[in-house]
């Protein structure tokens, strides 16, 4: 799976490469945050095949984004890049994928990219920053914030910490025998999508 363009940014531990797949309807977006270390394609070449299935099945354009670190200010980074390449305004729909500390980055860094109505954060290491990743789903008031832990998880068993903080517009899932990684019995991350009822929003 190739990407259509691919951008370096910045330098040293703020060096992050984004894949851009690009759809004729540049008004609906999709951007995936990688796991610390991880790259714009994943294992497997997981994230560039997600991105080319949600072009293809919903007419998105998808931009991967690496994770080098922790470091939240990697939000505003992102939210520079997509508005070098896209046309963003009061009608855009922009959703976020993020990965393991690439999902814990876009639940606090929220603010950072306002624009964002829509995430779906996956096994997020809960052990870590777990005060400020429950404070934030707590107040979240966009369009839907969905946690997602793979019942392996090492995090799985303090998902009640965030239930706890459900609403409307936040709630958790957790998938039976599903890892850190959703790599078991050949899982696709497209499934995600179907799983959490994504496809009414995402046509």
């Amino acid at each position: 799976m190739q990407f259509d363009l691919i951008k370096p940014f910045g330098n040293g531990e703020n060096h992050v490469d984004y894949g851009f797949v690009f759809a004729s309807d540049r008004q609906k977006v999709l951007l995936i945050k990688a796991g610390q270390g991880g790259s714009i394609y994943g294992y497997r070449n997981k994230y560039s095949k997600l991105a080319c299935e949600m072009r293809d099945l919903y007419g998105f354009s998808v931009v991967c984004a690496s994770t080098p670190s922790s470091d939240i200010i990697q939000m505003i980074q992102f939210a520079e890049v997509v508005k070098s390449e896209f046309e963003i305004s009061g009608q855009t729909q922009i959703y976020f994928m993020g990965m393991s500390m690439g999902a814990s980055i876009g639940c606090i860094g929220r603010s950072l990219f306002p624009e964002i109505s829509r995430f779906l954060l996956v096994n997020p290491p809960l052990m870590i920053n777990t005060t400020r990743i429950c404070r934030s789903a707590k107040t979240f008031d966009g369009d839907m914030m969905t946690f997602v832990f793979g019942s392996l998880d090492p995090s799985a068993h303090l998902a009640g910490l965030l239930k706890l903080h459900e609403h409307e517009n936040m709630r958790v899932v957790v998938v039976p025998r599903q890892d850190h990684h959703f790599s078991r019995n050949e899982f696709r991350l497209i499934e995600l999508m179907k799983l959490l009822n994504y496809e009414d929003k995402l046509k």
